[in-house]
């Protein structure tokens, strides 16, 4: 920990002192979008017949043309009137140096004049103070509520009073609690639990575990089932970390796995392999957010095309898996990874003494009721049930909001089925899909009259009650990337990295900066959003001077945005999807960052230097990945260590004493 903390605040120092300026200009232009964005509200429900605009200041020029054509774009959502017989809009946009004024005018109405102020340095503050408490103090709750007091106290005037009152109204209330979206993934989560807690009482999970003891002897094998769950579960990123977390927590618990090895592996099979995947709810948010763009430039491709082009510049995606499968094949392990394992194996402590899992014992411990038969079905069918309505409730969601909805038959065609995916509300089908499988577990219990109904509800209640302590960390992190949204962090961090001299370089600083922002908010979705439209065309530009060629350029441009975005999402401690594979591998979150900070960091080093920097150079990606697997090989070879040590246990565990429940 000792090095983690130095590691964290020499970044930090270095940042201070070698940020370079701000691009002032893309500054002036986001400011000019969020001034233009107050107009149309102000005089939404008012049709123009025509607008103007004038750009006056220093940036005038440089600016003119890409501000007409954003004005354009927002304007295309507005209603416009025929033949220009509605009032005029006019708009004067000035250049100031610390932002941009607007003034305007609607017809013979009285306008008004409105300003923006530059996104500055403060705006990084509420991050990186939310991440470095995290990591120093190893508070959680503590520091995300640190960092969202900051950013509401900034935002409010520097009043903490007032901060105080914008973080409970604005942030928590009403951009958290009573946001659709954020209260189906908790209710995703509470009947997920619900539903282990109940198959659990009923002997359904040790029925599982007695099946899968067939074929798992040894933890490896305990190992790579669970990382062949994570990639089973392909279609959402939430769905998996859930499911294979508190599904697999009782077995690798009975192979002395720790719970940081397992966040780890429901943590890198969840964003990776749902970015990755060919269908799930990531493919059409990842494809929309460069689709414009690419046609802006003259690239007529289908964007999907586009998209499966980049996959094998999916560097760190992939070399995360497959640092997983050797690590795992290996039985290798090192930095605080190792010994949190050491413990766990000699120890038999899956949790490192005085740690706080993000859900209690009354979780993780619920047992059986006694007498009763353990079947394994009574907890695959309601899991499959899970997945089954899943499927279905995004088929449904999304053919609905399509202007021709499909046939049920074409589920079974991969165009069609891409179509609906990209319509579906997906938080609303995995909701569907876990109060499916709770029912169908609470029927099954009762047809079989293994559990009464008050059974059923003390067990689910036993499971959920223990989640206050992670939903309330996972509001604060839904609150905190909200600050960050009104502080233009992300945009200021674009400003500060987004000049590159080279093409060579260009789709490395494009991964570097993904990275951090991703990283700084952890929102790998609001990361390819701000990101991606900024950089496209300036890839397709100097992809002129590159071995590459305009259309190469930009495909592995896209491919760098898309994986550092993952990388934030994957690792951050500000990051839901981190927070959800703590909640579901019962893990201290601090404990599982902590772990896994040096392998994420070990893949994205992999993927810089053997994913990147020579695919810029015209390298074939599968050369880049052969040799990144073999770096990757190396790495485990004579950096890992066994666990076990000099104990010798068959597979990194005594098998035979593991089996049966019994420990040394």
């Amino acid at each position: 920990m000792n090095l983690l903390r130095a590691g964290v605040l020499l970044l930090l120092i270095l940042a201070v002192f070698f940020a370079p300026d701000p691009d002032r200009e893309y500054l002036f232009q986001r400011s000019a979008e969020l001034l233009f964005q107050d107009i149309l509200a102000r005089t939404e429900g008012i049709i123009p017949g025509a607008v103007e605009l004038r750009i006056d200041g220093a940036w005038d020029q440089a600016s003119g043309p890409a501000l007409s054509a954003m004005w354009i774009d927002l304007l295309e959502e507005a209603e416009r009137a025929p033949d220009g017989e509605g009032p005029l809009l006019a708009v004067t946009l000035v250049g100031e140096p610390s932002g941009a004024r607007a003034a305007w005018t609607l017809g013979d109405r009285v306008g008004e004049e409105l300003r923006r102020s530059f996104a500055g340095w403060t705006s990084l503050l509420p991050p990186f103070l939310a991440i470095v408490a995290a990591l120093l103090f190893q508070r959680t709750i503590l520091a995300l509520f640190l960092g969202v007091w900051l950013g509401s106290t900034l935002l409010s005037g520097g009043n903490p009073l007032a901060g105080l009152w914008t973080f409970f109204h604005t942030y928590l209330i009403q951009r958290a609690i009573l946001d659709s979206f954020r209260m189906e993934i908790i209710g995703f989560v509470v009947g997920l639990v619900a539903l282990v807690g109940i198959i659990s009482r009923g002997g359904g999970v040790q029925g599982m575990i007695r099946a899968m003891m067939k074929f798992v002897r040894s933890r490896r094998s305990a190992q790579l089932i669970t990382f062949a769950m994570g990639l089973v579960i392909f279609f959402d990123d939430y769905a998996n970390t859930i499911l294979v977390g508190s599904t697999m927590r009782p077995l690798t618990d009975r192979f002395r796995i720790s719970r940081e090895k397992l966040s780890y592996l429901v943590d890198s099979t969840a964003a990776p392999v749902a970015g990755l995947s060919l269908l799930s709810t990531w493919i059409a948010y990842e494809v929309s957010q460069f689709a414009p763009q690419i046609a802006e430039v003259g690239i007529t491709e289908n964007p999907y095309m586009v998209f499966l082009r980049t996959l094998p510049y999916r560097f760190y995606a992939i070399f995360t898996l497959l640092f997983i499968l050797t690590g795992i094949l290996f039985r290798k392990e090192y930095g605080p990874m190792l010994a949190a394992e050491r413990r766990s194996v000699l120890r038999g402590e899956v949790t490192r003494p005085g740690a706080r899992p993000m859900i209690a014992d009354a979780m993780t411990r619920v047992e059986a009721k006694e007498g009763i038969p353990f079947r394994w079905w009574n907890g695959v069918f309601p899991l499959l049930f899970v997945v089954v309505v899943t499927l279905g409730a995004l088929w449904i969601s999304g053919n609905s909001r399509l202007v021709d909805p499909k046939p049920i038959m074409k589920i079974f065609s991969f165009s069609d089925l891409r179509e609906v995916l990209a319509a579906t509300e997906s938080t609303k089908a995995i909701a569907a899909g876990a109060w499916a499988g709770f029912f169908l577990a609470a029927f099954l219990m009762m047809v079989q009259r293994i559990l009464r109904p008050m059974e059923i509800v003390r067990a689910a209640f036993s499971s959920t009650r223990a989640l206050f302590f992670a939903i309330v960390i996972l509001l604060l992190a839904w609150c905190i990337g909200g600050v960050c949204q009104d502080m233009d962090t992300a945009h200021y961090l674009v400003a500060l990295f987004r000049h590159t001299i080279s093409p060579f370089f260009y789709p490395l600083l494009l991964f570097l900066l993904a990275c951090l922002v991703s990283f700084s908010t952890g929102s790998s979705w609001s990361t390819m959003a701000i990101i991606l439209p900024n950089s496209v065309a300036l890839a397709y530009l100097l992809g002129e001077g590159s071995t590459l060629g305009p259309f190469g350029l930009t495909v592995v441009s896209i491919g760098a945005v898309l994986e550092g975005s993952i990388f934030g999402d994957h690792c951050s401690p500000i990051s839901d999807t981190t927070i959800l594979s703590s909640v579901s591998s019962a893990a201290d979150h601090i404990d599982h960052v902590k772990t896994q900070i040096p392998y994420a960091m070990t893949s994205m080093g992999v993927a810089m230097v053997c994913g990147y920097i020579p695919a810029t150079r015209g390298m074939p990606p599968v050369l880049g990945l052969l040799i990144g697997l073999a770096v990757i090989v190396l790495i485990h070879r004579f950096v890992g260590r066994r666990p076990e040590g000099a104990v010798g246990m068959k597979g990194g565990g005594r098998a035979d004493e593991l089996k049966d429940g019994r420990h040394p």
